[in-house]
């Protein structure tokens, strides 16, 4: 017994931790189709959506999003709840961590106690569901319950009502008659007096009779029913299971109001009357259905689906379905993205580590434009397992699909037009006579021409020819004699000059010069390319044509690419920085790149299985690294970044999600048209950079008082630069106006802009 007293009383020793709203600088990108949870109150329902929530408004129609962005963990939710009496909204995920969002303040609380607790194994920690009560919150957990202060946000005591003390599982509460109804995992029905002063006494507790497990506990018609984990319906009647009937199928959910009770299965609806006779059988939809949770909010029925989102069905209309969930992404497991400016391209792949796409998927893909989201089908594809987007840059509308096993497909304007498999093209399967075409990366040349990363092939590269069907295969055996025993080939860029680099799971970095037709490789150990591993996962060409290569184990880069047709002993160099103590160390050392991408200043931003990183062009300064801990990245499993270049903004891919950061680097401009600087005028308060853009490569940017007198000067590498309202990085400049001046770097063009500070 000392041992429970001193659990419950480091439990509840709480500090407060509040997360941070990013609002500012993030925007989230989140896909609300998976519904794990639903509650209803003060005419909004609430959905959990994995790891975000949305809130509907029955008068309105408004729909409003919580996630990352404004606080909430990003971990996978398992119970929400809206609190009238406090404005708060309370999320509870599988982990046992608990966010409270204030709607009053819009600050987020993050509860850790339950997660923190050596005594609770992880397993147990779940929270279940929630239960207000008297301004008292009462977690089903599968530890037992927890008491938590909604007044002052503090938890209260800890029951643990299984025989003996144990730790017993409490799926749900209800409260009747000033008694607590507890549905557990094993010990059916316990019950306790909610006045009760010594609830954490296990002894206070009593048990009903008949089936051990219930997986929910409703109030109805002035009774308790309860649902057991066989699916069976039951009556609690003085404090005895009697037995109602045997519901026909996978019970997931039961609500009810004061005329019926709604039971969702994981296909079907059943509505009861008060003598529990079927009133009500819903069971054909427009799609297949895969319920996870139902509500009855008056008349009104709503559902939540793994992949349809929240479904309303109204009782005057019940042959119709409408959808409620805020439009998204189809899933947030990322695999790979696309950006050109105003659209986003999304793919779920996918393969694993080793390049292995089974078992295969039929996701789709995502693809958002002027913010509306068209989410494209298997039905409407006809491929599998779908990696990589390629955008025609002549033509954003026509679009290829590459497949790690069906080969790539041909996009105009969301259609198909084209599929190029092993039966349709000169592409090759990996296994001949067999659908096993692995397409991975893939790059258009300035000619418009389609360059084709083919795994396991011995015609492993390929082109697509500019307004042809026609496949030309390029026989890479001279440098990967064996393609069919190699684990496959991943990112493919083309440089300026024509020249194609791909990378490979074994050989390292391929190159390919079409004029010549000759092959070149850089690959692992001193003497050899220097690369740090020959698994190269990413590739990208830089704005002055230096190849970054991220393998599976570091970064490197390589100066001058197109040597390695003739200089069999170019290495990539690694980058060096001087860490916090002036100790010499490899940046990015024994760390897998994911993807890594060039911003228009010639920053680099690389995704990794630790967060995303944003290094100055050369790599010596790391500007940013973003994690879970200090942004609302929702992992740091980053699988891809990439960067609109007319609007600066970073998309940030991870397998839970995508989060937007608003960059400000944006691609150089052809001329000065369309220069701004902002925020203008820079207001008594603001503490951070003015950005100017619209700039073209190399501008030289002059920045005087109203007098002439010069208070910063840079030249730009790519379309934007950035002043801390600083005369060159020492004190802050005085109110007052100040002249921006712009000159082209071949000093034929010139623009003059204000800049106003108020101090």
């Amino acid at each position: 017994m000392k041992k429970f007293y001193t659990f419950i009383l480091s439990l509840f020793l709480s500090i407060p931790i509040f997360s941070q709203d990013y609002t500012a600088n993030w925007e989230g990108l989140f896909s609300y189709y998976n519904i794990t949870d639903l509650h209803s109150s003060n005419n909004l329902v609430f959905a959990s959506a994995k790891n975000s929530v949305f809130s509907y408004n029955l008068s309105s129609g408004e729909i409003r999003t919580f996630s990352t962005v404004n606080g909430l963990s990003g971990e996978d939710i398992s119970a929400v709840h809206y609190s009238i009496s406090n404005n708060l909204l309370i999320v509870g995920y599988e982990t046992g961590l608990i966010n409270v969002y204030n709607f009053s303040t819009g600050n987020t609380l993050q509860v850790i106690d339950i997660t923190e607790k050596e005594t609770v194994s992880p397993a147990k920690r779940r929270v279940n569901d929630f239960y207000e009560i008297n301004n008292q919150l009462l977690i089903s957990t599968n530890y037992g319950i927890s008491v938590y202060n909604l007044n002052n946000l503090e938890f209260g005591d800890t029951y643990f009502i299984g025989d003996g003390g144990e730790q017993l599982g409490v799926n749900q509460i209800v409260v009747k008659n000033n008694m607590i109804y507890a549905a557990t995992q094993g010990g059916s029905v316990r019950f306790a007096a909610l006045d009760n002063p010594n609830l954490i006494d296990f002894s206070q507790w009593q048990s009903s009779n008949g089936q051990p497990n219930i997986i929910n506990i409703v109030q109805f018609a002035d009774e308790l029913f309860v649902v057991s984990i066989f699916n069976g319906l039951y009556r609690l009647n003085n404090n005895n299971l009697n037995f109602v009937k045997q519901l026909n199928g996978a019970v997931k959910n039961v609500s009810s109001n004061t005329d019926i009770l709604l039971v969702t299965f994981n296909d079907k609806i059943e509505a009861y009357n008060s003598q529990i006779e079927l009133d009500l059988s819903l069971n054909f939809f427009e799609f297949n259905p895969d319920f996870t949770s139902g509500l009855l909010v008056g008349n009104q029925i709503f559902i939540g689906d793994r992949e349809q989102g929240l479904v309303f069905i109204s009782a005057n209309q019940l042959e119709t379905s409408y959808y409620l969930s805020p439009l998204g992404p189809v899933l947030n497991k990322v695999f790979n993205m696309e950006v050109i400016p105003n659209e986003l391209w999304v793919t779920f792949g996918e393969y694993d580590g080793v390049l292995n796409p089974y078992p295969l998927n039929r996701r789709g893909v995502s693809h958002l434009k002027n913010e509306e989201w068209v989410n494209l089908s298997f039905e409407e594809l006809n491929i599998r397992s779908i990696g990589e987007v390629t955008i025609d840059p002549r033509d954003p509308d026509h679009v290829f699909l590459s497949s790690y096993i069906d080969g790539l497909v041909e996009l105009e304007e969301h259609e198909v037009v084209n599929i190029y498999n092993e039966n349709t093209s000169n592409l090759q399967s990996f296994n001949p006579g067999s659908a096993d075409l692995r397409i991975d990366g893939t790059a258009f040349d300035r000619n418009g021409d389609l360059w084709i990363a083919n795994s396991k092939a011995e015609g492993g590269l390929a082109r697509l020819q500019d307004n042809s069907t026609n496949i030309q295969i390029f026989d890479i055996t001279d440098v990967i004699p064996n393609p069919s025993t190699t684990l496959g080939l991943t990112k493919l860029v083309v440089s300026d000059a024509g020249n194609v680099y791909f990378g490979s799971s074994e050989d390292g970095v391929i190159g390919f010069n079409p004029s010549t037709q000759s092959f070149g490789e850089v690959n692992g150990g001193e003497g050899s390319g220097n690369l740090p591993d020959n698994f190269v996962r990413t590739l990208a060409l830089d704005n002055n044509n230096q190849l970054w290569i991220g393998t599976s184990r570091g970064l490197r880069v390589l100066f001058g690419p197109s040597a390695m047709f003739t200089n069999t002993d170019l290495e990539a160099q690694e980058i060096i920085i001087l860490d916090d103590d002036g100790v010499a160390q490899e940046l990015l050392a024994n760390v897998s790149i994911t993807d890594i991408e060039v911003d228009g200043n010639n920053n680099k931003w690389i995704a990794t299985e630790s967060g995303a990183f944003y290094l100055s062009s050369n790599g010596q300064e790391t500007i940013y690294n973003f994690t879970t801990a200090n942004s609302p990245i929702p992992s740091n499993n980053v699988n891809d970044i990439e960067v609109d270049g007319s609007s600066g903004e970073v998309y940030i891919g991870t397998e839970k999600g995508i989060v937007v950061f608003k960059g400000t680097a944006t691609s150089a401009q052809e001329d000065f048209e369309n220069v701004r600087a902002f925020p203008n005028p820079v207001r008594p308060n603001y503490s951070g950079m003015v950005t100017i853009d619209g700039l073209m490569e190399n501008a030289n940017v002059k920045i005087t008082d109203i007098e002439g007198n010069l208070v910063y000067e840079e030249v730009s590498q790519g379309g934007s630069i950035q002043w801390d309202t600083r005369a060159f990085g020492k004190h802050k400049v005085a109110s007052g106006v100040y002249l921006v001046l712009i000159t082209s770097a071949d000093q034929l063009q010139t623009k003059v802009t204000k800049i106003m500070v108020i101090r």
